[in-house]
């Protein structure tokens, strides 16, 4: 007689479901927004970022023995020289490079980055572009943490959906995150997948008997 075993696909379908459900708690993984720096503006003049994030200023003014000069005073000292400040020095256009494809003046630049990549870093962080033709554009970068406490408020130029309330619990199940129960699911689907592959007798499912041995 032919028989064919049953497959125990709802277990191993919790098993996918829980599994697409469950998202590990990891950091902000680093992000890089770019900031062009043009003849007169930066597009765009403000960026948001989160902690781990880097801003990448990229000079794109191609006017003749035109530089430009990203700089941020963090103290207030009217210099760029402090442990916070930002001072990219003169951004050219372009570089000249040999045969070799090195640079001739190894001070020529024509990007800047500034990395944000711990918690203290979040803030607002207002910087200016000094132009060599005697010009400057103001800018802006606000920084906010990775997380994000009930009792602070964002940048006001930061914007993000806000996040759903919190469903009233009672005490019995205070301190029980969803995260618990979603592994739970998770295990107990995958025991019972388990037991039904490794431990369950055949299931006969074209409801022919096998027939009975003769004596």
């Amino acid at each position: 007689m032919r028989s064919r075993l049953s497959v125990p696909w709802f277990p191993l379908l919790m098993v996918v479901l829980a599994s697409l459900l469950i998202t590990p708690a990891a950091a902000h993984d680093p992000g890089t927004f770019t900031v062009i720096v043009k003849a007169n503006e930066h597009s765009p003049g403000s960026a948001n970022l989160i902690v781990n994030d880097s801003v990448f200023f990229y000079n794109v003014d191609n006017r003749t023995n035109i530089t430009h000069r990203i700089v941020h005073d963090a103290d207030g000292d009217g210099f760029y020289n402090g442990s916070d400040d930002w001072d990219s020095g003169n951004l050219s256009y372009e570089c000249e490079m040999d045969a070799d494809g090195n640079k001739t003046d190894p001070a020529c630049e024509v990007t800047f980055t500034v990395e944000f990549n711990s918690t203290e870093m979040a803030g607002i962080y207002d910087y200016q572009d000094l132009i060599s033709d005697g010009t400057f554009v103001n800018g802006t970068v606000t920084v906010l943490s990775d997380s994000h406490p009930v009792d602070s408020q964002p940048p006001p130029s930061y914007e993000f959906e806000p996040e759903p309330e919190p469903e009233t619990q009672t005490q019995s199940n205070e301190g029980f995150i969803q995260g618990d129960w979603l592994l739970l699911v998770a295990a107990a689907a995958l025991i019972g997948a388990l037991l039904l592959l490794f431990g369950g007798a055949p299931t006969v499912m074209d409801g022919n008997k096998p027939d009975a041995e003769e004596e």
